[in-house]
């Protein structure tokens, strides 16, 4: 039995908080919670008290909301972020391999996941749940923006290097997108061109359809081109190149000139 319960809250356009709540002590986090009222009314549906903030990075569409949250709600008393990332309210800036416990049984690890913004972190909850903020999407991956190929790379590296049924909660609803640049990148995976359908049929959260989280990581190794970098049909969509940091490079750049066309 899970020691956690996970609840998606969409905000903004297209973005994703969540609450994870301890299920025996009822004591929640609230992972990058820029709405705060609609984490607060999360949080009280489901009778659940925020102790906790896990910031994944410090774009205000992720960190936004936590000061004012601090003050809204006094039972606060730790906000997590990526050492370096200059988080909004931070009490504990956290790196690769720490770890410390949401209520008495829920764990939470950190794998520091650089690139996006130079101290992104990912949260491992439980063994089950991974937070990859804006490192991972269903399907993609975010901008490369302060980092290098070569950081996303290793981001994507540790993040598939959890259990294959690990479930993937990520920053935004981007999935229907991603998934058609999927099918660009590999035009003959059938299984790519049923993971666009699914999406589409899927739509948003926002919108009040279904949304398409999670993921696990098997499916991002199935359906993801940044996870795909090793597989044939990847490597011949980025032309001759044996080095795994230029084909992270090209998917990149493959993605951002399809999105411009």
């Amino acid at each position: 039995m899970s020691n956690c319960t996970v609840i998606p809250v969409p905000a903004l356009q297209d973005n994703y908080m969540y609450l994870i709540i301890d299920n025996e002590t009822k004591q929640a986090a609230a992972v990058d919670p820029v709405d705060i009222d609609a984490i607060q009314k999360a949080a009280a549906d489901n009778q659940a008290t925020i102790t906790t903030i896990l910031t994944t990075h410090n774009h205000w569409d992720h960190s936004g909301g936590n000061l004012k949250l601090i003050k809204a709600v006094s039972t606060i008393d730790r906000v997590y972020g990526g050492v370096g990332d200059d988080v909004p309210g931070c009490t504990h800036e956290v790196g690769d391999g720490d770890s410390f416990m949401l209520g008495t049984k829920t764990q939470v690890k950190v794998l520091f996941t650089p690139c996006h913004t130079v101290g992104h972190v990912c949260y491992y909850i439980d063994n089950a749940h991974v937070f990859t903020g804006d490192t991972m999407f269903v399907s993609g991956a975010g901008n490369f923006n302060t980092g290098t190929p070569k950081q996303m790379m290793e981001a994507f590296d540790k993040i598939l290097g959890l259990p294959d049924g690990t479930n993937v909660w990520v920053g935004h609803e981007y999935t229907a997108k991603n998934a058609a640049f999927a099918c660009f990148c590999e035009p003959d995976n059938k299984e790519l061109q049923k993971r666009l359908e699914w999406a589409r049929q899927q739509g948003s959260l926002h919108a009040g359809e279904k949304g398409t989280i999670p993921s696990t990581i098997g499916m991002e190794k199935a359906c993801n081109p940044f996870a795909r970098i090793d597989q044939l049909s990847v490597m011949e969509f980025c032309g001759p190149c044996d080095d795994r940091t230029e084909r992270m490079r090209l998917v990149r750049k493959g993605k951002d000139d399809w999105g411009r066309r």
